[in-house]
């Protein structure tokens, strides 16, 4: 009797798995997968160039990110197979020198694209970096950045060229800046490597030199900061709080028990500046009261 009731259940379950079995064997999980890919764009973009060694090169579209990549230790840099639309027209390239002293940005305007781009030999201007972005008229400033080992680099101030000198093995120069007078200064740097001209950065520095009031201008400002940045800091920030919680106890007390004062109420040295600075203001026609 729990045979017959048992073997119709045994039978459906064997059947089961043999239909799915057979299901499993046909239709292999592989033949199931799908590859999915996608791409945003109808051109490439190609750029080759070269700057200081190990530099760190950003390619950007409106601010936006494009791509990234190093120089090698001989300063030349590629980016190669950037997606990009039709109609595309302009770009920029920000670079960084490997000490990260210095920074060139340079955009670029080219006529919009209707295939692939491909741009070659991009001599992108040194980087560049100031020691300090004010000084006192006369004082002395440092701008120093890193090119190709050996170029000349021309240093340009306010749209002059003021000074050249010579990139080191690594790439790196500098120049000191001395006697300038009062105003706002643009720097920026060029280089010649190979007889060959660097492109002008787009992002120039801006170097001030102050006069004597806005040195004391200056002065003030960062000891307003200073004391700022002390009172604000994460060990004084609890006085916020308890120094007002302080005065109003104090006030309490005051109204509270006013004869616990009398020794600051009767002080001769109080009592001098009180008579001095508060002086009692008479009654309008005092005369006719007794005043």
């Amino acid at each position: 009797m729990l045979m017959k009731k048992i073997l119709p259940s045994f039978l459906i379950i064997c059947l089961f798995v043999n239909v799915v079995s057979s299901y499993a064997v046909n239709y292999p999980s592989s033949e199931l997968s799908t590859n999915v890919s996608g791409s945003v764009g109808e051109f490439y973009l190609n750029l080759y160039g070269y700057i200081s060694p190990f530099a760190s090169i950003v390619l950007t579209y409106d601010g936006l990110f494009l791509r990234s990549t190093v120089a090698d230790e001989h300063g030349n840099f590629s980016i190669t197979q950037v997606l990009i639309k039709t109609g595309f027209s302009h770009f920029c390239l920000d670079a960084i020198d490997f000490k990260r002293l210095g920074e060139s940005l340079t955009c670029f305007s080219i006529p919009p694209a209707q295939s692939s781009i491909t741009i070659r030999d991009i001599f992108l201007p040194p980087t560049i970096g100031l020691s300090r972005t004010e000084i006192a008229e006369g004082a002395e400033a440092v701008a120093f950045g890193y090119t190709m080992p050996g170029a000349i680099v021309t240093l340009h101030i306010s749209g002059k060229e003021l000074k050249t000198t010579a990139a080191d093995s690594s790439g790196y120069y500098d120049f000191h800046l001395k006697n300038l007078k009062a105003g706002l200064y643009s720097l920026y740097a060029t280089a010649n490597y190979k007889s060959r001209e660097s492109l002008a950065p787009t992002k120039t520095l801006k170097l001030r030199a102050l006069s004597l009031w806005e040195q004391f201008l200056a002065f003030l400002r960062d000891l307003w900061n200073n004391l700022l940045r002390f009172f604000t800091s994460l060990f004084l920030s609890p006085l916020w709080l308890v120094v007002p919680i302080i005065i109003l106890i104090i006030i309490l007390i005051l109204k509270l028990w006013p004869e616990m004062f009398t020794f600051i109420y009767q002080n001769r040295f109080v009592i001098f500046f009180k008579d001095i600075f508060i002086k009692k203001k008479k009654l309008h026609h005092a005369w006719w009261v007794g005043y």
